[in-house]
Formats: structure tokens, sequence, C-alpha cells
């Protein structure tokens, strides 16, 4: 394939915010950089703008719209950072754009560029009528893309769903050599990592807590660990001091934290709802450690439930207990850790993923493409 152009949009970037979407920017990248492309990461900033280069790849970032008049026509920084990226997307032609918010996909089509739109969520008619104006600004992204493509198959059906329009998958993945696999078997006290923003209720972490107290009947050793962002203490507050002695909140920590936290879990938990992927189930996955997912969105397409984890009904506490239960006596198997490292190869960004993504650019520039205009 022959070197590109590429521009990466994304109103954030990692790490200066820690979140699947921006981990999925940083590693897209580091291996289209890897393979020689030439890549402009266009993403906002809370500081001054600012640009550099190294190697193949200028990130360059954005300050932030701020103002009143601003917030007249974009709710929050997702909404208006087409607007702000608009002057770059107009002054450079690229190969090919790859937008990762609505605003960033309708912004590159009005500088006429080809352009993949990359739903990050899981919509649903509910959820895009209960925001009117992020609703409209999504169906101008999805239909006006050369390409769209979500996360998952799950995703990819519920976006044409709701916007009637084809859309194809397209992943995020996982650089393997930063998450080294813990051999043999998990065993000692149970160790259950939350590894998501503990504010966000979508993230189940509610029904964890119910879960966790359920599971300490059976596991009175167990622990839950919480090392995501946000302020967990709304789904603490009902504990009684035991279960709650029995929780470490740990918060993201640093960078260097994360592959180790994998490795030192017995089962990393993700009992989310409109969850179009799960990257940190793939980053567990690779670290040697079984997971445990909701049966909601496009998680169940990384869980293969017979041999590196299990999957519950969102929601039900009840039913989590026991997925979470059964996946710690599966961590114990000595053979597990490397079934976990096997399945995760399938996201790998050097054999699958970086490939994949080259390919569907190869398909928006091709003449054949009858939308590149």
């Amino acid at each position: 394939m022959k070197r590109l152009d590429i521009a990466l949009v994304h109103p954030f970037s990692w790490p200066e915010v820690r979140r699947g979407g921006e981990r999925y920017l940083a590693d897209l990248a580091w291996y289209l950089d890897r393979e020689g492309h030439r890549v402009e990461l266009i993403a906002g900033t809370a500081g001054p703008s600012n640009h550099a280069t190294e190697r193949h790849t200028t990130v360059r970032k954005l300050r932030h719209l701020r103002g009143r008049a601003v917030r007249l026509v974009a709710r929050d920084d997702d909404e208006s950072f087409g607007i702000r990226a608009f002057p770059r997307l107009v002054a450079r032609r690229f190969d090919v754009v790859h937008a990762f918010v609505p605003s960033a996909a309708v912004a590159a089509r009005a500088a006429r560029q080809r352009t993949v739109y990359t739903v990050l969520g899981h919509p649903s008619p509910e959820l895009v009528a209960s925001l009117p104006r992020a609703g409209r600004l999504m169906r101008a992204a999805v239909r006006s893309a050369t390409k769209a493509v979500a996360l998952s198959s799950a995703s990819a059906r519920a976006t044409e769903q709701v916007f009637g329009r084809e859309t194809g998958v397209l992943s995020p993945g996982v650089i393997l050599d930063r998450f080294p696999v813990q051999p043999g078997a998990r065993n000692g006290p149970p160790r259950v990592l939350f590894n998501a923003f503990a504010s966000n209720p979508e993230k189940g972490l509610g029904t964890l807590v119910e879960a966790f107290v359920l599971l300490l009947e059976r596991m009175p050793d167990a622990r839950l660990v919480l090392a995501g962002p946000g302020d967990p203490s709304w789904a603490l507050a009902a504990l009684d001091g035991r279960a709650r002695a029995a929780v470490d909140v740990l918060g993201p920590g640093l960078l260097a934290d994360v592959p180790t936290r994998y490795r030192e879990s017995t089962v990393t938990v993700l009992p989310s709802t409109n969850e179009a992927f799960g990257l940190v189930l793939v980053e567990s996955l690779a670290s040697g450690t079984p997971v445990v997912c909701s049966s909601e969105g496009g998680m169940p397409e990384i869980v293969d439930s017979a041999t590196v984890g299990r999957i519950a009904p969102y929601g039900d506490a009840a039913a989590l207990s026991v997925a979470l239960s059964e996946a710690v006596e599966l961590a114990r198997d000595p053979a597990t850790a490397a079934r976990c490292r096997d399945h995760a190869t399938r996201w790998d960004w050097e054999r699958s993923i970086g490939p994949m993504h080259e390919h569907v650019y190869d398909a928006v520039i091709a003449p054949r493409s009858g939308r590149e205009h």
C-alpha cells in the first residue's frame, strides 16, 4: 500500500484524557507512523494551542473554543471541535481524514475531504431522541461521510437502524508488547478489577457493588479494585463497614500502572450498557486475565464465555455475582492466562487491526468510491 497523508481528528488526546477513544486514537497514530504514513493528529486541548512533530507524525493541539456565543451553537467540546478544526482541514489536502466525533466529520466533508467517520458510541433511537441537536449532528456525520464505521458489529447494526446508512466495522486494538502476560494460575485472594469511569452510572458500578457484596458471601477474602477516573462514592455509600473495607479505590494512577494492575488482578469486569466495544476487556485478556462483561452492546463479541470469561445480563447483580465467581475459578486454571493472551491476539494492531484500517483508507481514496467529493 502506498504511503498516505492522513489526518486523525478528535477533540481530546491521550494522555490528557484517558478513555478508550483517546487510547484508540493514540494507538492508531502509533501504527500509521510505524508503517511510514504521514499523520497529522488534530486534537483539542484545555491549554494553549501547540504542535510538535516526531518521525512521520505531527500532533497539532488546538485550544478549545470557549465563550457564550460558542455554547449557543455547540453543547460541549465534542460539538464545537468541528468549528475549531475546520480552518486546518481547509488549509491542507489529506488523502483521508479519519474523524472520531460528528462535528469533525461534518467539518471534514465541508472542507471537501475524503472522510472516514467512526461512531464511538452505541446509538439507539431513545438516546438520539433525548439529545435532538447531537442526534442531528450525528445523522449528518453518518450520512455525509465517505465511509461510516462503528467499533463492533452490534454498534454497526444500531447505527444502520437509527440513521439508515450502511456502516462498516473497524475496531480498536491492543499493542501486545505493552501488556506483558502474567502466566500461570491466579491463586490467592480474588481481586476484581473495575477499570472504567466510576462517575458514569452507565458503566455499571452500582450493579457491580451489589454483585460484589454477594460475592463476598462465597469468597470472603475477595477485593474490589476501582482503578478508573471519577468519584465512586455514590456507589459505595450503602456498603456496610466490612464490605467497604474490601474495596480499594486506586483511581487511574500513572500510565505505567495500568498493565501491572491487569496482571495483578484475578478478573476484570465491565458491566456497562451502551458500550460499543470495551477496550479494557482486550487489554485485560492480553495480560492473561479473564474478563466479565454485560450482554449489551459490542462486548459479547470480545468475550468467549467458554474459555476466557463470562457474560451477565446488564443490571442483574445476582447474575453478575455468579459470573464473577465463575471467572475467578477460571483464573485458577493454569492454562487460562495463555488462552486469554491467545484470544487477544485477534486485536493485535500489527497483525490485524492496523492492516484493517489501511484497507478502509485504501477503499475510501480509490477512484471507485462514489462519495469522495
